[in-house]
């Protein structure tokens, strides 16, 4: 009995070890200050597809329905989810993005891209954008306009205490902060429209909404802008900032993001605004960001995994035997 004691004691320490080491692979363990793992994570589960890699599924080109691509997996990789047994003949299944590691602490960051901004840098996979320098109207361009107000905006931002980033055209892969927005401008080619438009994507983070509207209020009452949702197009909400299934050079899913058309460049009305009460339009835009910044908290935008809908699978090639 005297030896058996020890040995009970020895074994219930070595499978104590053994859970704790199983736990930190997998989710990680907080020991005071420091925390340690996960080890294995996301990349242990056997449906886990790494970032950059084809998910076997079809996306669509806003563009142009008719020229599908391959998805493909954002940086960080995720976990493609089938449809269960007792799901429907149409049932596409999911696909669950784990919670970036690269997330940021410290101040609250938020990007603001300075639409076709050194589009000539691009990357190959965003070649088709070299050439996009944008609106142009009566000797103003588009660039200079998204550029000066996405610096006024920086500004604005970190007198309030925000880190920002003014990005280009080349977005880093996986970006992640807490609020990402595009600024553009539109032009109709003849002078007629005016007003801002908005949109965001889709199999994104369930808080774009928020931020959209967020701008979209602040925006429309500093400048007494009609919205113009007429005009919204699948270019805006197909927008390759946010389309992480097809391209490296895009946000991250989590990352709350918008694409803001303050107005058009072909508008007299328009163009006078952003050229010459460029410090209200900033201000509006800060406005509705720091109410969005404000409103949702860090630990909410990145707190869970997310799981969005799988695209249509890849039909699969036709067997070459007879």
């Amino acid at each position: 009995m005297r030896r058996a004691f020890p040995a009970a004691v020895a074994i219930a320490a070595v499978l104590a070890a053994l859970v704790i080491v199983a736990n930190t692979a997998l989710t990680g363990i907080q020991l005071g200050e420091l925390k340690l793992g996960p080890v294995l994570g996301p990349a242990a589960d056997p449906n886990f597809v790494p970032g950059g890699a084809p998910l076997g599924q079809i996306g669509s080109d806003p563009d142009d329905p008719s020229d599908p691509w391959s998805a493909a997996a954002p940086p960080g990789g995720v976990i493609v989810q089938t449809p269960g047994p007792t799901a429907g003949p149409n049932a596409t299944g999911s696909i669950r993005i784990p919670i970036p590691k690269n997330v940021p602490t410290g101040p609250r960051r938020v990007a603001i891209q300075a639409g076709h901004w050194k589009s000539d840098e691009a990357p190959d996979e965003l070649r088709r954008l070299i050439p996009q320098t944008g609106a142009a109207w009566e000797g103003v361009t588009e660039v200079e306009i998204n550029l000066d107000i996405a610096q006024r905006v920086s500004v604005i931002l970190n007198s309030k205490g925000v880190a920002v980033d003014v990005l280009p055209v080349t977005i880093p892969v996986g970006y992640v902060a807490d609020a990402f927005v595009a600024l553009h401008a539109d032009s109709d080619g003849v002078g007629e429209n005016s007003g801002f438009k908005m949109a965001h994507g889709a199999r994104r983070g369930p808080y774009e909404d928020a931020l959209l509207n967020d701008i979209k209020d602040s925006y429309g009452a500093a400048t007494g802008l009609d919205y113009d949702p007429i005009h919204i197009t699948n270019s805006m909400r197909g927008y390759f900032a946010f389309n992480w299934s097809r391209f490296q050079h895009a946000v991250a899913a989590h990352t709350p993001a918008v694409i803001l058309e303050m107005g058009y460049v072909s508008s007299d009305d328009d163009r006078a605004l952003m050229l010459d009460r460029a410090d209200l339009v900033a201000n509006s835009i800060a406005d509705g960001i720091m109410k969005f910044l404000n409103d949702t908290p860090r630990s909410q935008i990145f707190g869970h995994d997310l799981v969005v809908p799988a695209f249509p699978s890849r039909p699969s090639k036709p067997s070459s035997s007879p």
